[in-house]
């Protein structure tokens, strides 16, 4: 019984389903369409940022180590530092969060990585 239990928690979490379309605070993106709102104001996102924010959202509230990013979003082939994983988040947090130096949404967690939560 124990060793079932164990195994039921090595499984990695569930991923929510392919998301098109997701909004927390004032914040609307279109991952399909490739469109970002804050407000009323649009926001330019890069693919790369869009991707990013697709695979936070779709593990809202999971920690996400910054190896695991790399590995998963940005691929083998292109294997950036840990540093661009931080410079990267620090300007996506500029362009969504309304106070990017005390971010609520895009969270560093010291010694781990990143989560993402809606609030």
């Amino acid at each position: 019984m124990i060793a079932r239990v164990k195994a039921i928690l090595r499984r990695p979490k569930e991923v929510k389903s392919d998301i098109d379309e997701y909004s927390f605070a004032d914040v609307y993106l279109n991952f399909k369409g490739q469109e970002a709102k804050k407000g009323v104001n649009e926001i330019e996102l890069s693919a790369m940022e869009f991707k990013v924010m697709k695979y936070f959202v779709q593990r809202e509230g999971e920690v996400i180590e910054r190896n695991k990013l790399l590995d998963e979003v940005w691929g083998y082939e292109n294997y950036p530092s840990t540093r661009t994983i931080d410079n990267f988040i620090l300007n996506l947090r500029k362009k969504i969060e309304d106070d990017h130096h005390n971010p609520k949404h895009l969270l560093t967690v010291h010694r781990a990585g990143y989560k993402f939560v809606k609030n």
